[in-house]
């Protein structure tokens, strides 16, 4: 008997094209996840349950598609069965077992330490240890060194180092790297670093597909020039990766400075990445090691997470696991968690997979820190990270208690005593008598005849420096009239120093945060805006960003809080900061802090590029303008009329009149006034109409 059988294309699963790299694969994917998963949480559990064969099939397409092999292999049968997918093939034998035995087959093959996936509802384990790709948490570190991976790749170095720590994220960043590399790179990737020099030299060849049976080392490096230079006359690249790099033997580390020696007279053949633990530092710092250590170009560190790293760490695994929502992590045992796990992600998913065990054990959805320390005692040896407050007490206080005995030992033994005798003080009138005022003298008091006059007089130095502290204290006050609390930065100089130390990400992240939360969003804990949510502002806030170059002049008619483009001197980088409001000649911004300074402090710094986040509150159509036909033209002549700018009967038809309109708003706010209804104008209506909660940058 023969049955069709309908082959599907997981192109258009993912709504991506076939020659797609793999990074729009991933966004295709995590963004199709978190549709699934917002759709879920808003319907009945039936409805939730009708997508599951939905998330299922998304996540074999992903899969297959992730899989260089799968993925040729699906290629292979998309050509065979054409457009329509279909194909020809005999039906099962009668032995195959059914769907139901097919389930309790599944069921009974399910890992143990699954056992609390159906109870929250997630995909699959999201804290599980294996280096799996897609669950890879780019913060701002994590970015730094791959980055620092492709400029090294791009510039054809040498040798390339990356260390790190244990379980910071290493092998997991190597995976991402070599799956971003295009088919022009031949990759010999090492992960068993026990091995002597003439195994290296065969497992290079076996990895680049060589002949490597040979015990010769000449005749396998001859071999390996060989093929260099036939790749690099096909325009290839050659990188040899080698992983947990500390375990290598110096002889073995010698013979890679050797291999390195291969090259023509203007550029390397093959490339070597050393990715180890900090103790390959260690080693490299042999003096018969120095001429390795010297060839070495690029080398960067993986440090461990910090505390809001860790928080986006944790809610990213959950998000990919269809997590969102369905797991309430409180906000201090994320901080348990932190402090335990040292930023050590490794660490992070142990920790946090136990806690989600004990809490499926205990029948609840919600992770405190109670939960947190019995999952911390059930895997035992761990001690938490020492915090300054506990520092302070630890050592501050006995400091303090050596110092106060200190005082007292000398201010009662060592110091002569220079009290007076009681009944001295105690005769006052007797000492006046002996010390009497000479009213005569010049400068103690100011002169009857001289107030009288008006005339000028010179105050005592006591009253002089009153004088001078009351000034200094209403200068003060003046400094902060816009925002108490908040950093004072009057100097270029200052705001070079404070931003300098932030990188181009982390500081674009801390402008937007304070813009969002001028919006309203809650920026604290795992709500905070992280790079992902960034560059999709339209599905995680339902904002939209507009980029424009322009002056102060620009923005306070755009009357938006927005993020400044800074160019700091010395070729340090570009980085951002947040306009949050301003008055007069004074603004308030944000990054890492909130602070004051005057708006010329910036100014030589701003390269005049900003971006505003606005809110399309109506959705309104790109473009609006003559000839559109719709209901959008009629709301526009309403708020229109209510600017008194529009005049006679409203309808669909976006004609002359609602033209002329437009123009007059335009020239009133000092835009393009052509007619139509673009960006800036959408901005600025909502901006002026009060029923829409817009942030204003200047308060009327």
């Amino acid at each position: 008997m023969i049955i069709e059988v309908r082959q599907r294309n997981y192109y258009q699963v993912l709504g991506v094209r076939p020659d797609a790299p793999q990074h729009e694969i991933d966004h295709a994917y995590q963004r199709l996840i978190s549709r699934f998963d917002t759709a879920g949480s808003k319907r009945s559990e039936k409805f939730r349950a009708s997508l599951k064969g939905k998330i299922a099939l998304l996540q074999e397409a992903y899969d297959t598609l992730s899989n260089e092999e799968k993925r040729e292999a699906h290629n292979r049968l998309i050509e065979k069965h054409g457009k329509n997918g279909t194909t020809l093939a005999p039906s099962p034998p009668a032995s195959t077992p059914s769907i139901k035995e097919q389930d309790i087959k599944e069921a009974l093959q399910k890992k143990p330490g699954n056992v609390y996936q159906d109870y929250f509802g997630l995909l699959e384990k999201p804290f599980d240890l294996t280096p799996d790709p897609k669950y890879l948490y780019l913060s701002p570190k994590h970015k730094e060194v791959l980055a620092h991976l492709v400029y090294g790749i791009q510039e054809n170095n040498g040798f390339l180092k990356i260390v790190g720590e244990v379980g910071t994220g290493k092998t997991m960043i190597c995976r991402s790297f070599l799956r971003e590399l295009h088919a022009d790179f031949s990759i010999a990737y090492i992960f068993n670093p026990g091995i002597d020099e003439l195994e290296l030299l065969q497992t290079i060849n076996a990895e680049l597909g060589l002949a490597s049976e040979s015990t010769s080392k000449k005749k396998l490096t001859d071999i390996l020039n060989r093929f260099l230079l036939e790749e690099r006359k096909k325009g290839h690249r050659v990188v040899v990766i080698i992983d947990e790099a500390q375990d290598l033997l110096p002889d073995v580390l010698e013979q890679l400075r050797l291999l390195s020696n291969l090259e023509t007279e203007t550029e390397k053949l093959i490339q070597i990445v050393l990715i180890g633990q900090p103790e390959l530092d260690k080693i490299l710092a042999q003096e018969d090691l120095r001429q390795l250590k010297q060839r070495i170009t690029i080398q960067w560190e993986l440090l461990p997470l910090n505390l809001e790293e860790t928080r986006g760490y944790i809610q990213h695994r959950l998000n990919v696991a269809l997590g969102k929502g369905k797991v309430q992590l409180t906000r201090p045992a994320t901080e348990l968690i932190f402090r335990y796990a040292k930023g050590i992600p490794r660490m992070i998913n142990v920790i946090s997979d136990r806690s989600l065990l004990i809490a499926y054990t205990q029948n609840t959805k919600k992770i405190n820190c109670r939960i947190v320390r019995l999952a911390v005692k059930d895997i035992g040896g761990l001690k938490p990270a020492v915090s300054w407050p506990e520092v302070a007490w630890k050592y501050g206080t006995p400091a303090i208690a050596f110092a106060c005995l200190v005082f007292f030992f000398i201010h009662d033994f060592a110091l002569p005593d220079l009290k007076s005798d009681p009944a001295d003080d105690q005769d006052i009138p007797k000492l006046i008598q002996e010390n009497p005022i000479d009213l005569s003298s010049p400068g103690n008091l100011v002169r009857e005849e001289a107030l009288a006059e008006g005339g000028p007089s010179e105050s005592p130095p006591a009253l002089q420096v009153l004088d001078s502290m009351e000034k200094l204290e209403t200068a003060a006050a003046a400094e902060t009239v816009l925002a108490p609390g908040a950093l004072v930065i009057t100097q270029p100089d200052k705001l070079v120093t404070y931003l300098s130390s932030l990188s181009l990400t982390e500081s674009k992240l801390e402008a937007a945060r304070w813009v969002l939360e001028a919006w309203g969003f809650d920026q604290t804990g795992s709500a905070r805006v992280d790079e992902y949510s960034l560059e999709h502002l339209d599905t995680e806030f339902e904002m939209s960003h507009y980029e424009l170059n322009g002056n102060f002049k620009r923005l306070s008619t755009l009357n938006y809080p927005a993020i400044l483009e800074v160019a700091l001197p010395n070729s340090q980088g570009i980085k951002y900061l947040a306009l949050i409001s301003a008055k007069g000649e004074k603004g308030v911004f944000g990054s890492v802090d909130k602070m004051e300074m005057p708006l010329e402090t910036i100014n030589p710094l701003w390269t005049r590029k900003a971006i505003v986040f606005w809110k399309d509150f109506e959705s309104l159509p790109e473009k609006l303008e003559n000839g559109y036909d719709g209901k959008e033209s009629v709301w526009l002549q309403k708020n229109l009329r209510l600017l008194g700018l529009f005049e006679g009967r409203e309808a669909t038809r976006y004609g002359t009149k609602t033209i002329n309109a437009v123009k007059k708003f335009q020239r009133q706010n000092n835009i393009k006034d052509d007619g139509k209804f673009h960006t800036e104008s959408k901005m600025l209506l909502y901006n002026l109409l009060d029923i829409y909660p817009t942030p204003k940058l200047i308060e009327p």
